[in-house]
């Protein structure tokens, strides 16, 4: 979809990549505080049985835009990153990809063990190994990847559907037996991810197809396509999580089998809302920064850029922030609040953590009086969270 732009040259980074990331954490950062809810009878999506109408509004825009459709966002981001190292380092790139899946699931264990089991790190660090072998493979390869994991997408979407429904007891309020639960719970799932979370597999050979077609390195080449990518997959993400959220945000308690289905239809609809908004973010945000005038802060593309960049550092301790508070072994306020409390909680630790990245990077001695230094540890992290999340 038009010629390649042969003057320019590829980028090292995809800036809507960054914002991607920063975007995603807001989401991974509500979706991990839902988690956190309980002493009390849950339903769907695990949200609380008995709520008032606000929490009921809360959970319809949070079952619309965050469940199902976060982890999928890093999933195409980690993905086009990880083809972008490929592209540039070619066989050199192995090596780098397996030391930092390593280095995921080093800190996904340990995440898992200190604050929450359902940490994403791990299921990064696996699709980070499955994808490498995705990014050199033939097309017809990608269909058969997304073809086999499609099982582990419909059993998430359904175990996501019924949710707090099967009646699954609440962590222990011990912080040492919760930390023997935990670990337990996170072993367990990492054995069992290729049956229950490889779905965000999908989301890598989409982020792979998108750099090996140069439609994120040259997005002014591919304007038409990435428009139409944008709104069907918006549209079909937005569509497909309808009827979850209506199961969630809904009055009484649907039968398992409507939940079980409505959760399918979020979790299959994901990955396309996912594509959708990463297309969109690559038609808005320019592959160059703008030059800030002086006076004048980052804008918000320039802002949850910046934050994506950090977003390893920036998802932990977002986590450790949430833990201290809701947690049973805490504070405890996840037996006590409601979702509105919990999501307004988790979009201020996330605020908060755009603040300081921005007063970071603006501080003379962190680059040179500029706002422009050398990368952080985090940056050098490169697929964090996707990449993920």
């Amino acid at each position: 979809m038009g010629g390649v732009v042969a003057a320019v040259p590829e980028p090292r980074r995809v800036r809507a990549l960054d914002v991607a990331r920063g975007v995603g954490l807001l989401g991974a950062a509500v979706g991990t505080a839902t988690l956190w809810l309980d002493a009390r009878r849950l339903g769907p999506g695990y949200r609380p049985a008995e709520r008032g109408d606000v929490d009921r509004l809360t959970d319809l825009v949070t079952a619309l835009l965050v469940d199902n459709r976060v982890l999928p966002l890093f999933a195409v981001v980690l993905g086009a990153a990880l083809a972008l190292r490929v592209q540039r380092d070619g066989a050199r790139a192995t090596p780098v990809v397996l030391r930092r899946a390593a280095v995921l699931l080093g800190l996904g264990l340990l995440h898992a063990t200190l604050v929450l089991e359902a940490d994403v790190l791990g299921v990064l660090a696996v699709l980070l190994v499955l994808g490498l072998p995705l990014v050199r493979a033939r097309r017809r390869w990608w269909v058969v990847a997304c073809v086999a994991v499609l099982p582990a997408l419909v059993l998430h979407g359904a175990a996501d559907g019924v949710g707090g429904s099967a009646g699954f007891p609440d962590p222990p309020a011990d912080y040492v037996l919760s930390v023997v639960d935990r670990t337990g719970t996170w072993l367990l799932g990492l054995v069992l991810l290729p049956l229950a979370q490889a779905g965000p597999l999908v989301g890598v050979v989409a982020g792979v197809a998108l750099v090996r077609g140069g439609w994120l390195q040259r997005p002014e080449a591919h304007r038409r396509g990435l428009v139409g990518l944008a709104v069907v997959g918006l549209a079909v993400g937005l569509a497909g999580a309808v009827p979850y959220a209506r199961v969630v945000a809904g009055p009484g308690a649907p039968d398992l089998a409507t939940s079980a289905l409505a959760g399918v239809a979020s979790s299959v609809s994901g990955p396309a809302g996912a594509v959708g908004l990463v297309a969109l973010l690559a038609l808005l945000v320019p592959r160059a920064p703008r030059e800030l005038r002086a006076g004048r802060g980052p804008g918000a593309l320039e802002a949850l850029e910046r934050l994506g960049r950090h977003s390893l550092a920036a998802y932990l301790a977002t986590s450790a922030v949430l833990a201290v508070v809701l947690a049973p072994w805490a504070l405890g306020a996840g037996a006590r609040w409601g979702t509105t409390a919990t999501a307004l909680l988790a979009a201020g630790t996330w605020g908060l953590s755009l603040v300081v990245v921005l007063l970071v990077r603006s501080a003379p001695w962190a680059a040179g009086g500029r706002g422009t230094g050398p990368a952080q540890p985090s940056e050098r992290q490169g697929l964090e969270r996707s990449s993920a999340t």
